[in-house]
């Protein structure tokens, strides 16, 4: 047995080369076949599949009315010793050309370098794409797109910025469908808001419009409604409603009875609208407008829609947390007027929502119907159960966000604030014949009405104005005087515009936006910093009563002591009373500092305690784990 062991061993020496060289052959021949003829073939293992086209891309590129040519602004040799923008150029060529391939020849792709002084830099000039300046010899960087359709019509992305790569389809795709497409859906706005660009009569300059606007209006054709207009204009294909305050009655007859029809409403109320540029004649005390609340409440008593006019919603548990100033100076801490609904308290089954995050609110209302109603309120955003309506008149402009923690109640009941409403509603403005009218040409007006006092309801409700205005979603990125465009922090954007495009447009389209997640919160963690936080606040407060309650009685001493005419001297018992009250005083705020000092520690702690638990504990786990692993496999061999 001993003398064939070298026959074996050169047996298994052959054996191990003749497979290692047929692996080497099989992987060579594997990349050449796949480098050239499978180049569209990748496999995505990302969660979200961030690096696939969604379903229905394919077929709405090729439901294209006209043929778009893509070019595709790359600055490949400025990128060549920046990774992020190498990486990421890469992936959006990558991208652009899966789109190509996917758009059955209705796609063309043009890679452009806009090298100094080329054709190239001088087509990306004129489409005004953003350009990086690099480094301090003057070398700038563009990564931008110019969407081009057959009559020279063109939308452009002036920047596709890296943090922003999970929108890059929704961006690409709507660029190509708002030119692609012969027609758009018609949305008539009614609004007693200034949402489009203005001019300033005070600066006589142009004030900027909302993004908000400026991103529905590249996918539909937006037709603006005054208040005191007296029709609807024809061929809506949506009615969209923001903050309405004073509609005339005529205007409320018309819809009344578009409404009727089943035709789509998306109707946005609030009941303390921060953004109303028309606001109310200040408070006694108060300086300047005070939020103002919608009026709407003729056509939702009749539709049987309650809604908490005069309230708003605070929750705890989402709170947003700001920088307040208070009696103690300037502290960061929960404003539980403002909070972030997050993926939970979204309706994961309502195209409106799939997909989405977060949403920012502020001061937002409710909606609720009566239990035996005959129509259906189904929820898309909801609070979380540490939920309280509390009333607008505990808001201000010099509102404590602590003030509004103490005075909090947990109702223990979620809140619906955004929610489909269908089925069967009544007329807020049905046909009346009467002797003596008091408006002869309102009269005559609901005569001709069309006989529709029952209809089907088709309406979307928020209740958030606030939600809508820049400063809750999205900011301009600028590079000195050059803008880069705009970044979201959030999903509010995403949410109306899948609204209107699912119930007005191409829900494929609204299926986009929203890929991935933007952060994963430590939910513990935030737990652990409000209830510290809690505990912070009472103790604070029982401090601060001792000392002015303790300052009080100092000062009816000193008071005492200025007006007495016998003396200007305390007895002994009154002066060590004063001496102890001044200790007391000093001790107190020195307790009041150790717990805001302890608060701080506390939750700077919670952080270290985790990224030592995330960066050394579990690293340790897993490479014990491996050890042992390994050595459990020796010793089986």
């Amino acid at each position: 047995m001993g003398e064939r062991r070298p026959e074996l061993n050169n047996k298994s020496a052959q054996t191990a080369i003749f497979g290692s060289t047929l692996l080497l052959v099989a992987v060579f021949a594997l990349n050449i076949l796949i480098s050239t003829g499978l180049p569209g073939l990748r496999l995505d293992l990302t969660q979200d599949k961030l690096y696939s086209l969604s379903d229905g891309v394919s077929p709405l590129l090729r439901a294209l009315d006209e043929p778009v040519r893509l070019d595709f602004y790359y600055s490949k040799k400025s990128a060549e010793n920046l990774p992020n923008f190498r990486t990421y150029g890469q992936r959006v060529q990558e991208f652009l050309e899966e789109m190509v391939q996917a758009s059955n020849g209705k796609l063309s792709l043009r890679v452009l370098d806009p090298e100094p002084f080329s054709e190239a830099e001088d087509l990306a000039r004129a489409a005004q794409l953003s350009r990086i300046q690099i480094d301090g010899a003057g070398r700038e960087l563009t990564l931008g797109l110019v969407a081009v359709n057959s009559v020279d019509e063109q939308s452009v992305i002036p920047y596709l910025d890296p943090t922003q790569e999970r929108f890059l389809e929704y961006e690409v795709m709507r660029s190509v469908i708002s030119i692609g497409r012969l027609g758009r859906p018609t949305v008539g706005l009614v609004t007693s808001l200034e949402m489009a660009p203005s001019l300033d009569q005070q600066t006589m300059q142009m004030k900027p419009g909302w993004q908000i606007l400026s991103q529905v209006e590249q996918l539909f054709d937006v037709v603006p409604i005054a208040e005191s207009d007296t029709a609807l204009p024809d061929g809506l294909d949506l009615l969209w409603i923001v903050h309405p305050r004073s509609i005339s009655a005529e205007l409320a007859v018309a819809i009344d009875a578009y409404v009727l029809q089943e035709k789509p409403l998306l109707l946005c109320l609030d009941p303390w609208c921060e953004a109303d540029a028309q606001a109310a004649e200040p408070a006694f005390g108060m300086q300047g407008p005070q939020p103002t609340s919608s009026q709407f409440d003729t056509f939702l008593g009749a539709w049987g829609l309650n809604w908490t006019r005069g309230y708003f919603v605070a929750d705890r548990d989402l709170a947003l947390r700001v920088q307040a100033t208070t009696s103690r100076g300037v502290e960061v801490m929960d404003f539980i007027a403002w909070w972030n609904a997050q993926s939970e308290n979204l309706n994961g089954d309502d195209p409106i929502t799939k997909g989405l995050t977060t949403l920012n609110l502020a001061t937002t209302g409710a909606f609720s119907i009566e239990e035996d109603a005959p129509t259906r309120l189904i929820p898309v955003v909801r609070s979380s159960e540490n939920s309280q309506r509390m009333l607008t008149a505990q808001l201000g402009f010099q509102i404590d966000p602590g003030t509004l923690i103490q005075n909090f109640e947990s109702s223990g009941e979620y809140q619906t604030v955004a929610a489909r409403f269908t089925g069967p509603i009544k007329s807020a403005y049905p046909p009346v014949k009467t002797e003596a009218a008091v408006d002869p040409a309102l009269e005559e007006l609901l005569d001709s009405a069309p006989e529709v006092p029952t209809g089907v309801a088709n309406i979307l409700v928020l209740g958030d104005v606030d939600f809508l205005s820049d400063n809750n979603w999205i900011r301009e990125e600028r590079l000195g005087s050059i803008s880069l465009g705009y970044r979201t922090f959030a999903d509010n954007g995403s949410f109306m515009l899948n609204a209107m495009e699912t119930m007005a447009g191409d829900p494929v389209l609204a299926g986009l936006r929203g890929r991935g997640e933007y952060t994963r919160p430590f939910d513990r963690v935030e737990a652990l910093r409000q209830a510290a936080e809690s505990e912070y606040l009472a103790e604070q407060e029982r401090l601060e009563t001792e000392i002015q309650e303790t300052e009080r009685r100092l000062g009816q001493l000193q008071q005492a002591q200025a007006g007495s005419q016998a003396t200007l001297l305390l007895s002994p018992e009154q002066e060590a009373e004063v001496d102890q009250l001044q200790d007391k005083i000093i001790a107190a705020r020195k307790q009041l500092r150790l717990v805001q000092l302890n608060l701080r520690r506390n939750i700077e702690q919670l952080g270290t305690n985790l990224m030592l638990f995330n960066t050394i504990v579990w690293p340790l786990v897993v490479a014990s784990v491996s050890g042992l692993i390994f050595l459990m496999r020796r010793k089986v061999l």
